[in-house]
């Protein structure tokens, strides 16, 4: 039974941690309807991401669109409206511009870091989506490992002791 917390209380969290993990490789971008002089534009922009990751872009407007590298290294090609872009990768560190192809004033820069992506100097208008403290994954993995170590200690503590087991004293000595 022991054997069975213990392996359950290491077993679960790591099950628990891989959709997160999976889940932070991939960067959604979009291209909107803007307010400004150009009719369209890249959402979020710059798009902050860590080495590695990937982006995928999402046209939400009428015409189609492309997200394409100024350097020429990449390329989404044409993105149908309700489209969604395969993913492109960015394995090193750095800032890369990129343009629509088809509408060259839509321009977007996509911001690769070694490490975590650090917060926009901007302002916070609005709470971000997971409302921030840890991710629910992590918070139960966390609990269930709590609850395995005291289980497995307790089973531990209260189990009778077998013949032969060594008691040096007897409880009223």
């Amino acid at each position: 039974m022991r054997k069975l917390l213990l392996a359950l209380a290491v077993a679960l969290p790591g099950l628990l941690l891989v959709p997160l993990a999976a889940s932070a490789a991939n960067a959604p971008a979009r291209i909107v309807d803007c307010s400004g002089a150009a009719p369209w534009c890249f959402s979020p922009n710059p798009i902050l991401i860590t080495v590695g990751s990937t982006v995928t872009w999402t046209n939400n407007t009428g015409p189609r669109h492309t997200a394409s590298s100024d350097t020429g290294a990449w390329t989404t090609g044409n993105i149908a409206p309700g489209g969604t872009s395969a993913a492109v990768a960015f394995p090193t560190a750095g800032t890369f511009p990129y343009h629509c192809a088809i509408h060259p004033s839509m321009t977007g820069t996509v911001i690769v870091s070694a490490a975590a992506a650090a917060p926009s100097s901007a302002p916070v208008r609005r709470l971000a989506s997971g409302g921030g403290g840890p991710q629910l994954p992590i918070g139960a993995a966390l609990l269930l490992l709590g609850v395995g170590l005291l289980a497995t200690r307790g089973v531990r503590r209260d189990r009778p002791h077998r013949a032969g087991e060594g008691i040096d004293k007897l409880p009223h000595q």
